[in-house]
């Protein structure tokens, strides 16, 4: 995946930042911005390989939100949501299995850990 452009979503910059670090030493040109209604303009401007999503920005539910119009829009544009909620607060958005994931509009999903671990 080297030389891949990488476009990272998310309102936690200081998340950004360690993430984007992280991916550059793999080898990926990274992009980021830093809200949902930035997302859609920097893929028209930047035309990144893959996209990284924040479900959990400015909306409840914005990342869902973004990841459909990406599809709608660039359907075989691979995007990964990623949240830190899980089942621990009550609002568990991680996929159950692919039919659920396809519901997002999501090729893949993580696990936004809260901790440097």
């Amino acid at each position: 995946m080297a030389g891949k452009h990488v476009l990272i979503v998310d309102d936690d910059i200081e998340f950004v930042k360690l993430y984007s670090l992280f991916l550059k030493n793999s080898g990926l040109e990274i992009s980021a911005v830093y809200s949902a209604g930035e997302a859609l303009g920097a893929i028209e401007e930047l035309s990144p390989d893959i996209v990284v999503l924040d479900v959990m920005m400015e909306h409840f539910d914005s990342g869902f939100n973004v990841s459909k119009s990406i599809k709608e829009k660039h359907a075989d544009l691979p995007v990964i949501l990623m949240t830190a909620i899980g089942e621990e607060t009550g609002m568990d958005f991680k996929p159950k299995d692919d039919s659920e994931r396809e519901l997002m509009h999501a090729d893949a999903f993580l696990d936004k850990e809260a901790s440097p671990e």
